[in-house]
């Protein structure tokens, strides 16, 4: 899984932080603030099991458990 996380420059560092805590992974950092904001791409690679039991539960129209 991989997201754009936008935050206000003084937040910057502990936002990152707090995803790479969370087993995320840091690309494409923009710590250089553009109208007020920074960015960066936080990578996670979901397991197998956690990727069939995703599908299953979207194939069954229903919630993960």
């Amino acid at each position: 899984m991989r997201i754009r996380v936008s935050t206000k420059a003084e937040l910057y560092e502990q936002c990152k932080q707090q995803h790479i805590e969370r087993g995320y992974r840091i690309e494409d950092e923009r710590p250089v603030a553009v109208n007020g904001l920074c960015s960066f791409v936080a990578v996670r690679e979901e397991s197998e099991s956690d990727s069939v039991d995703a599908l299953v539960a979207e194939a069954l129209g229903g919630k993960m458990r």
